[in-house]
């Protein structure tokens, strides 16, 4: 997978030249997270998140927008994995980041909502992930001027409503 080595290597220059603990270390853990997300190896996916959060907290303090990024892609995999309780806590902890740094009509916050509702429906708590679905889609049509196109999967539970 060419994805992932050439981040793996930009990983080893990273670390080289700015040592373990800068942020351009963190932003190439979160890429190469994603990548390993997207083939199904969470558990390394986990490891490369969990260890580029402390250095954006260190960094940038932890109510910066790229702190909520990684919250939700640690959130991802622990859903992945089926830990919803712990998911649930850490997208809770990325929406007010959100919220604060882009406004209640972004769509990265209607992402995070999107992803706590996947985790109620997973949890069985179906009242509750309607609700936020339709919140997501309304956040949604807001920051993409009514569009009516919904990239998300939960669109056909909401849009009869």
């Amino acid at each position: 997978d060419q994805a992932k080595e050439l981040y793996q290597r930009a990983l080893r220059i990273d670390e080289k030249h700015y040592g373990d603990n800068h942020v351009e270390v963190a932003v190439t853990l979160n890429k190469l997270a994603n990548v390993h997300q997207r083939e199904g190896n969470y558990d390394q996916a986990k490891v490369l998140c969990q260890r580029a959060l402390p250095i954006q907290q260190n960094h940038s303090g932890e109510d910066h927008v790229e702190v909520s990024c990684t919250l939700n892609n640690v959130a991802n995999v622990l859903e992945h994995q089926g830990d919803y309780d712990q998911a649930k806590v850490l997208c809770q902890r990325a929406l007010p980041i959100q919220q604060n740094h882009s406004g209640e009509d972004h769509v990265e916050v209607s992402c995070t909502l999107n992803n706590v509702a996947n985790v109620l429906e997973h949890q069985g708590d179906y009242d509750q992930d309607k609700v936020l679905c339709q919140h997501a889609l309304r956040q949604y049509g807001k920051s993409n001027g009514g569009a009516s196109f919904f990239p998300f999967d939960f669109a056909s539970l909401v849009l009869n409503t």
